[in-house]
């Protein structure tokens, strides 16, 4: 039978105490109620992928969430349905990384965990019979969020930070489109009005990327394509194999093209949804980025520890006063400081809606009012965009 989901509803501490309960070992395999539990856990399940999929190649539901006191999992790995009675980690091979994660239980929210990337589970089958299973990546996530359950641990109960890591997706909060426009002067609402400027949806466009079965290696390829000539001015003011970090790197893809060319590359980026992907795009293309969360204005790395700090279509974002902040802590690590930005003539979908929409000269301006040198200098897109060089 297909069962209702238990709710937790986050605004209340009374609610759902099945939730919270660590559930019962299952004994008797042929008792009525553990043959109900693993039948409606499945028709649940089957009922939920029938609906939406099973994108990751990991889906799964705990006996609670149906509200049964037994500690049963059902879980299926890509085609193939599990169940997990009693289930234990029997080895830990791999090193712990966050997973970004939701549950049925938990409306619309994400969190990003940290679990094992390599374990082996020991379980008890839907017969009783004792089976091991050795899991990697997502497969090994979902197993282990659903051993939680079975302990009475919701996800955000596994966050490191509740306050950053546990979040409603932005591409469900503006899953109508109602990304709001923050206008920067008469120039900025006349274009927006004139639908010059309009604000593309970019968590709708990364949740795309959040698919397993994107192809990471075809876009990192795709974004290299596209912004050639920002690679090319990295590449020409960085030493061959030298240390370079991208600051607010999104899906990290010029990174992972750097570090494929020999550069040892670091991404630094604060956004918990952005965080999570760009791992994911590094993972994919088998490459070596290093990555960190962060700020921007107070980098976590050494003085002159990067020869090259970059960032795409970041700093715009910027008042002023944070911008020079920004700039004098990017050239404390780096020799260099390199930067594409969106200049007030830019006619693009790309705009996120948050952007101050500067003309070159002003750039331009900003930078030599901070007592910073521009090195070198590229307009492209007809001067909708600006690349940057700049030093001390």
């Amino acid at each position: 039978m297909i069962r209702e989901i238990v709710i937790y509803d986050i605004n209340r501490k009374d609610n759902n105490e099945i939730l919270h309960k660590k559930l019962k070992t299952v004994s008797d395999f042929k008792a009525k109620e553990t043959l109900d539990c693993i039948k409606d856990l499945n028709d649940t399940l089957d009922d939920i992928i029938a609906k939406q999929g099973n994108r990751r190649g990991a889906i799964g539901l705990s006996a609670n969430q149906i509200d049964y006191d037994l500690a049963v999992s059902a879980v299926t790995l890509k085609d193939k349905r599990y169940i997990f009675c009693n289930p234990e980690v029997l080895e830990e091979n791999g090193k712990e990384r966050l997973f970004r994660i939701g549950c049925f239980s938990v409306d619309d929210y994400r969190a990003l965990v940290r679990y094992n990337d390599d374990v082996v589970i020991g379980y008890e089958d839907e017969n009783g019979k004792k089976q091991t299973i050795a899991l990697k990546g997502d497969q090994s996530c979902v197993v282990q969020h659903e051993m939680d359950h079975l302990q009475g641990m919701l996800l955000f109960e596994k966050a490191e930070d509740i306050s950053k890591d546990f979040f409603i997706p932005r591409e469900t909060v503006y899953k109508d489109g109602n990304v709001p426009l923050k206008n920067h002067g008469w120039l900025f609402e006349l274009r927006r009005r004139l639908g010059l400027n309009k604000s593309m949806i970019t968590p709708a466009y990364y949740s795309s990327l959040f698919n397993d079965y994107t192809d990471y290696c075809a876009f990192v390829q795709k974004e290299a394509a596209e912004k050639k000539e920002l690679l090319e001015m990295i590449m020409k003011h960085t030493p061959e194999k030298g240390k370079i970090l991208e600051t607010g790197p999104t899906t990290s893809a010029l990174s992972v093209i750097l570090n494929q060319k020999g550069y040892d590359t670091y991404c630094l980026e604060n956004d918990p949804d952005m965080y999570d992907l760009a791992i994911a795009v590094n993972e994919q293309n088998k490459t070596e980025v290093i990555y960190a969360q962060g700020e921007l204005s107070k980098l976590p790395y050494p003085d002159r520890y990067f020869d090259t700090v970059f960032s795409y279509q970041e700093l715009e974002s910027y008042e002023e006063e944070k911008l020079s902040k920004v700039l004098a802590e990017g050239l404390q690590k780096a020799d260099r400081y390199i930067f594409m930005v969106p200049t007030i003539k830019v006619v693009s979908n790309a705009l996120k809606g948050n952007e101050i929409l500067r003309s070159e000269g002003t750039w331009k301006k900003l930078i030599r009012k901070n007592s910073l040198k521009i090195v070198d200098e590229k307009s492209i897109g007809n001067g909708g965009f600006l690349i940057l060089v700049i030093g001390k």
